[in-house]
């Protein structure tokens, strides 16, 4: 907001200086920031999955061609001499009128499917027959006179404009629940600031007068919300999707989709954290899927995947929501327990075991298949390193290959 506050007050010295340079640098702003509007929405595309993000994108990107054109159109310009003040008048009015719709439709169009071939055709469309209309076959009414000032088409097209822009606002009010606070503060605040915009748009007599200035310069702080908004929705939110993807990439067994021993490793610690400072104990157990190498050797590494995954399945059928199961290393799992007793470990363990049972018992080829869980237990305020806790659970999950009793083994517990 300071280098808002700051540009604003240069924008405004320029003005009294070189009223046209002030129009061209509050005009260029527009138009990079509309076609970076653009180029973000459909780049980040693939990581942002919003169709009506890269709706917009397309939308301000046929906004910024009728922007330019108004730019050198402009009184003083001299790129087209043979154009009066009415036809940049003229095109301010196809430009905001096609920049009010867009914004409005935003809400409407949120989270829907949209067929981007027909906006490109139809927005492509309105911005040709817009150009056409008032710069080769001159029937597009007639918005400024010189000398006298607006036409009532302008005055009551600005109206128009913005009755639009306040009733997309109050759409996206509607269901404000359904975008991010910054995304929601940034639009709605630059569809109200528009709307003053055109207001101000709606008193000019002179294209170099106070009114229009302040009409621009209440642009200028639109397009700042936009960019802030919109712009920065598609950089920022995409790539930190995108961050977490890989992270979570990183952290998973590409076979079971559980957590792999990395990211066991990384969980492990944050919660031995926890527990050293007493906000929770911790329950592990580690399992091993007995005479696996039987169903590789005699099935072949296919189906055995079939069943690791299969297992995978199970496990996360048979723990609670938080607990946090993952592929250790070939057959052996590990499962992290929150916040649990020595009863809990104990149940959880049997219900895993009961389900086992209930499986193999389903499926001719792991009859020879077994299971062996090792339990452990830190209680709260316990400070004892990852690697001791997995020996623990592991020497436990030995012993109970070795004796292979019936009724469950109480959990491995720390002095």
């Amino acid at each position: 907001m300071v280098l808002l506050l700051l540009a604003s007050i240069i924008l405004y010295w320029i003005s009294g200086v070189n009223y046209l340079l002030f129009h061209a640098i509050v005009e260029g702003f527009a138009i990079v920031v509309a076609a970076l509007i653009y180029v973000l929405a459909t780049n980040t595309y693939r990581h942002t999955k919003n169709d009506s993000f890269r709706f917009l994108g397309i939308a301000y990107l046929q906004v910024a061609i009728l922007d330019f054109v108004h730019t050198l159109t402009y009184k003083g310009m001299g790129v087209f001499p043979g154009f009066g003040s009415d036809v940049p008048a003229q095109l301010w009015i196809a430009g905001r009128m096609l920049e009010a719709v867009s914004l409005a439709l935003v809400p409407v169009l949120f989270r829907k499917k949209i067929n981007q071939r027909l906006v490109w055709l139809g927005y492509g469309a309105a911005t040709t027959a817009a150009l056409v209309s008032i710069m080769v076959f001159p029937v597009f009414p007639v918005c400024f006179i010189e000398g006298i000032g607006l036409t009532p088409f302008k005055v009551i097209s600005e109206y128009m404009i913005v009755v639009i822009l306040l009733g997309g606002a109050c759409l996206l009010h509607r269901h404000k629940e359904y975008y991010s606070l910054d995304l929601f503060n940034s639009v709605g605040l630059a569809m109200i600031v528009t709307a003053l915009s055109e207001l101000a748009f709606t008193l000019y007599t002179d294209v170099y007068g106070v009114t229009n200035m302040v009409g621009h310069m209440l642009k200028i702080v639109s397009y700042y919300y936009v960019y802030a908004g919109v712009l920065l929705e598609g950089i920022d939110k995409p790539y930190r999707l995108v961050a977490v993807e890989l992270r979570d990439e990183a952290m998973q067994d590409p076979l079971t989709g559980l957590y792999n021993r990395r990211g066991l490793d990384e969980l492990l610690r944050k919660q031995l954290g926890r527990v050293s400072r007493g906000r929770e104990s911790l329950g592990m157990l580690m399992i091993d899927l007995d005479n696996f190498k039987h169903i590789n050797d005699h099935y072949g590494h296919l189906v055995g995947d079939s069943i690791l995954i299969q297992f995978a399945d199970l496990l996360g059928k048979n723990v609670r929501k938080r607990d946090l199961a993952g592929r250790y290393g070939g057959d052996e799992f590990i499962v992290l327990l929150p916040n649990v007793d020595s009863e809990m470990v104990v149940a959880i363990k049997q219900r895993i075991e009961i389900a086992v049972q209930a499986w193999i018992g389903n499926d001719e080829r792991l009859k020879r298949l077994g299971i062996s869980i090792g339990t452990a237990l830190l209680k709260s305020g316990q400070d004892v390193d990852e690697s001791t806790l997995i020996k623990m659970a592991d020497k436990s999950m030995y012993e109970a290959k070795r004796e292979k009793k019936a009724t469950p083994r109480a959990p491995f517990f720390f002095d």
